[in-house]
């Protein structure tokens, strides 16, 4: 080893000017860049195996070359490209450079020890031929990664481009002006636009699909690198964050219709570049950059009680969507049980447009779906325990989906006895308690409009007066009940940015005239003001008592 060492200074392949030792010019101290390589094998079967050459002949320095690392793992993985007379030039050309310029490395015991380790010993030679294989690999697949991303980008840069070019045309040959003969910028149809948007996210949807695969492979020589050489950890994991920042970059397109195209994905190629070209560097014991620390991850939103309660609801609506689509999924009763337990909940949703699909209508009608194919005795028995439901509004809209379901399976006895129980509950109920308001209070107005069709005319009129006559503070939970419900959109219009009640109108089976007199009793500074002018009353029960008595003002200058 002191022999060879003495007598070399860099690598033995002619065309590599690395030396056998790398030097920190700050500190001095040298890092060990070199392997022992053999000419002929050390073992039969091994590269270049020369049969019959003794053990002594074998470990001779003669039959030894020093190579850098990267160099001492290709002439062994690529054995016919680099034949033994070939090597022994490599050996001379090293020793005559030697004898011209004197200079070589003069190693301790410890260095010795050291590159003895590296170079002959198995377990270390094994890892170090898997990690060169590895890191060998995972090089060549992300150079495939950045080339097949860039030829993917292009498409999905001349379908931004064509996109682009189907505005300008629009905006062009339709001349449009304001007021002031200011030009306005005019915006294609829906309909010519749809086929653009559809290529384009087809175009990076496309790229991702190619990446993927590129990816895992990656991710899994990668993975096998860390294995063969913990040291290279860090290396590793820099590189495959800078994959996944790749692939992200690959499925996005800036705006929406297309903008140019920005530094994200230039950037995340530069980036995984460079990381791959570090970790190479460092295999190979180079000097390289360190790996960035991980930027720190950003804490998700963190999800309410009441989004929790809301999410875990839409996901039970989802599964049952089946059931609303085909007629010939078969009964499930422990999903009909969960949609049943669910039908409170849905209850308290105010009834608007973004949250119907999740609302009480919505839930009773996926249950009565899934019940469609119940036999009829197992029927007859879910619409006496739909009529057992609380509250009120949850039974009844769940007995008229039953009732529905049964008219479509024409089973006329079931559907009967869904509306007979529908009728019995709403005549049944006693709208003198707050706690029916307060618990129907999204459904009131529906429930009093069904009571007033299953009645004779005007008993629902006269079963309210009653009940305020003998119970004034029913006052607060009715004119709650009373509001109906809506929402103002965000700017983007994909979620509600407040939700609100008003009352405009009012029915015949409310007594107005009573209420508006309770009112004026009760909150006296309130005044008769339409939905507009009302909201100068925060609280939401003046608010809507001010919009009942502008309502019964009009009424009265009517009659």
């Amino acid at each position: 080893m002191k022999q060879l060492y003495g007598t070399a200074f860099r690598c033995g392949k002619p065309d590599c000017r690395r030396p056998l030792f790398s030097l920190d010019n700050e500190t001095g101290d040298r890092t060990l860049n070199s392997r022992v390589a053999h000419i002929h094998a050390r073992r039969e079967g091994g590269p270049r195996w020369k049969p019959g050459m003794s053990g002594e002949a074998n470990r001779s320095g003669e039959n030894l070359l020093l190579l850098c690392i990267e160099h001492s793992y290709e002439i062994d993985e690529n054995a016919a490209r680099f034949p033994p007379g070939t090597l022994r030039e490599w050996k001379a050309a090293q020793l005559a450079e030697h004898d011209q310029i004197q200079r070589s490395w003069h190693l301790n015991n410890d260095e010795i020890a050291e590159a003895s380790a590296l170079s002959f010993d198995h377990l270390q030679v094994s890892l170090a031929m898997a990690g060169a294989t590895t890191v060998i690999a995972a090089a060549r697949v992300v150079g495939k990664m950045v080339s097949v991303g860039r030829q993917r980008r292009r498409l999905a840069d001349q379908a931004a481009q064509a996109w682009h070019s189907m505005r300008l045309h629009v905006h062009r040959t339709m001349p449009v002006y304001d007021l002031d003969g200011e030009r306005l910028t005019v915006e294609p149809s829906r309909a010519e636009t749809k086929p653009h948007e559809e290529a384009l996210t087809a175009a990076l949807a496309d790229s991702r699909a190619e990446l993927e695969p590129l990816a895992a492979e990656a991710a899994a020589e990668l993975h096998a690198v860390s294995a063969a050489d913990p040291s290279l950890g860090p290396w590793c994991d820099w590189v495959e964050r800078q994959i996944e920042e790749l692939m992200a970059a690959a499925g996005r397109w800036p705006g929406r219709p297309p903008t140019e195209d920005d530094q994200a994905w230039p950037d995340a190629v530069a980036e995984l570049q460079r990381a791959s070209a570090a970790l190479s560097a460092a295999w190979r014991g180079d000097r390289t950059a360190s790996p960035p620390k991980p930027a720190p991850a950003v804490p998700g939103p963190v999800e309410t009680d009441e989004q929790s309660a809301l999410r875990e609801h839409k996901e039970l609506l989802e599964s049952a969507g089946p059931w609303t689509r085909v007629e010939h999924r078969d009964y499930d009763a422990a999903l009909y049980t969960c949609l049943v337990h669910a039908l409170p909940f849905a209850n308290v949703l105010p009834p608007v447009l973004s949250l119907m699909p999740l609302g009480l209508d919505a839930t009773a009608r996926r249950a009565a779906a899934v019940a469609r194919n119940a036999d009829e005795t197992t029927y007859r028995s879910l619409i006496r325990q739909a009529a057992e439901q609380t509250p009120l509004a949850a039974s009844v809209l769940l007995l008229q989906h039953l009732g529905a379901i049964a008219e479509q399976q024409g089973h006329q006895g079931a559907q009967d006895a869904a509306a007979a129980e529908t009728n019995r509950l709403l005549l049944a109920e006693d709208w003198k308690s707050p706690v029916v308001w307060v618990d129907n209070r999204n459904h009131a107005r529906l429930l009093l409009a069904l009571t007033s069709r299953a009645s004779r005319p005007g008993e629902v009129h006269e079963t309210l007066k009653a009940a305020f006559e003998g119970n004034p503070d029913l006052l607060t939970p009715v004119i709650e009940a009373m509001g109906e419900w809506g929402e103002t959109l965000s700017r983007d219009g994909t979620r509600p940015a407040r939700l609100f009640q008003r009352i405009s109108e009012l029915p015949d089976w409310f007594p107005v005239r009573l209420v508006a007199d309770l009112i004026k009793q009760t909150f006296p500074d309130v005044s008769p003001i339409d939905e507009f002018g009302s909201e100068r009353y925060s609280d939401v029960v003046q608010r809507l008592a001010s919009q009942i008595l502008w309502i019964t003002e009009g009424q009265a200058s009517e009659w």
